[in-house]
């Protein structure tokens, strides 16, 4: 695994392309790459950059592919689910789907996961804006002695 990262700074092109994104330069599109090949290139970007990656992909089997291709060189890697659309019947909707996106999004904010690999469905479905989640954002842990009276006054105070 590192022995194959390790190699990768030796090809001129590849230690251009970190050059280019160290400097920010965006967007830089790779082509003629396996699948295994841009899974090593993200891998080793990440490697070498420290920069948060994502990877967006045409369907969900595609997404889970790569998540198990980047398991040979790390775990720490997430997958960002489309959301589920049942507008005939909201209450018969998955919560699954809506809390891990949600859990992505705070990893994502807290710069806890360093790949990202989604669809493009995914990033397309519209969400609620940054600074709205995160205003509205209440902390309770265990332990807390809370108001009951307060809590439902914080809470009304949030519909929209």
């Amino acid at each position: 695994m590192n022995s194959l990262t390790k190699i990768v700074p030796n090809v001129k092109k590849y230690s251009d392309y970190l050059f280019d994104i160290n400097k920010g330069k965006t967007p830089i599109m790779l082509s003629g790459l396996t699948d295994t090949g841009k899974v090593h290139m993200a891998y080793s970007t990440k490697f070498y950059t420290d920069k948060p990656i994502c990877i967006i992909t045409y369907n969900e089997l595609q997404a889970k592919k790569i998540k198990k291709d980047f398991s040979f060189f790390d775990d720490h890697v997430r997958i960002f689910p489309k959301r589920d659309v049942a507008n005939f019947d909201y209450i018969a909707e998955s919560k699954d789907v809506l809390h891990e996106r949600i859990s992505n999004l705070n990893d994502i904010m807290e710069n806890k996961v360093p790949i990202i690999i989604t669809t493009i469905e995914a990033v397309t479905q519209k969400m609620i804006p940054k600074k709205d989640l995160y205003k509205n954002l209440i902390t309770i842990k265990i332990g807390d002695e809370v108001s009951i009276d307060k809590l439902k006054e914080i809470l009304v105070s949030l519909r929209i």
